[in-house]
């Protein structure tokens, strides 16, 4: 463990030294060249993979770290700067090229965020986040979802470790009720997507995830619920949220069990 650390302290102390020494910014003539190697939406992996495991957004987050960001995207024609996407915003900061490092500037005040990759052979990025007093590591893997932006490419991911799958929806008649990858649901007579939260206006639960339904042919059908796996991941079950005081926002509580769903096993 501690050639661990000293291996991180050693990294990072480089990166420092390589930005004090190269007075090189955007005008870098591989600015360009690596921003179109990098083209595409950049997801961090591990994250949705910890999200899974624990079956909780929050679990992730509060047991390990969050990401400086849910997406990061590169474009060549504006090589100098890099697109990061959370739920509820999107922001562009100024990025650095140096051979394998690249140095997201001022990410947090004047603190730096660093991305490490193999400009030949560029399967994923490691981020080096060391603005909030301890080093956070996030690998990202570029992501293979054909879609508009890049929060919905990190959802897609998310989703594959979280939701995705058949369920049996608990009681009587219970018939099947799909999840998939791309926020789509099938076999629910009352809602046909759904969207985990990640943050934003949907965090109104701190011990609790949420997730957000909706049908799409019904405007202003968004229903929020509380939702928790068990242990084994083969149970979901969805909660009623109450909102105490509906004029502070917030200000939600956990109500009765909305429904209960069974994993079902494929078979083989």
């Amino acid at each position: 463990m501690k050639h661990k650390f000293f291996a991180l302290g050693a990294f990072i102390l480089f990166a420092l030294s390589a930005c004090q020494q190269n007075g090189k910014g955007s005008g870098n003539p591989l600015d360009e060249t690596n921003a179109s190697t990098l083209a595409g939406f950049w997801i961090p992996i591990d994250f949705c993979t910890r999200s899974g495991k624990a079956g909780s957004v929050l679990k992730a987050m509060n047991n390990s770290n969050k990401p400086y960001a849910y997406a990061l995207s590169f474009n060549a024609s504006n090589p100098d700067s890099i697109t990061c996407y959370n739920g509820f915003e999107t922001w562009k900061m100024k990025a650095d090229y140096r051979d394998d490092t690249l140095e997201i500037k001022n990410a947090h005040g004047n603190l730096s965020i660093y991305l490490v990759y193999d400009p030949k052979d560029n399967k994923d990025l490691t981020m080096f986040d060391g603005t909030s007093g301890n080093t956070n590591l996030n690998r990202y893997i570029l992501s293979k979802a054909k879609v508009l932006n890049g929060y919905e490419a990190f959802l897609t991911a998310l989703n594959n470790s979280m939701m995705s799958g058949s369920f049996r929806s608990a009681g009587k008649g219970g018939g099947e009720v799909r999840f998939g990858t791309d926020g789509t649901i099938k076999g629910n007579k009352d809602f046909d997507l759904y969207q985990l939260c990640t943050g934003g206006d949907c965090a109104v639960m701190s011990d609790m995830d949420v997730i957000t339904l909706r049908n799409s042919k019904k405007a202003g059908s968004d229903q929020m619920f509380g939702y928790v796996f068990s242990t084994k991941k083969d149970t979901l079950t969805f909660y009623n949220l109450i909102n105490q005081n509906p004029a502070e926002k917030g200000n939600y509580a956990v109500g009765s069990v909305a429904q209960t769903y069974l994993k079902t096993i494929a078979k083989k």
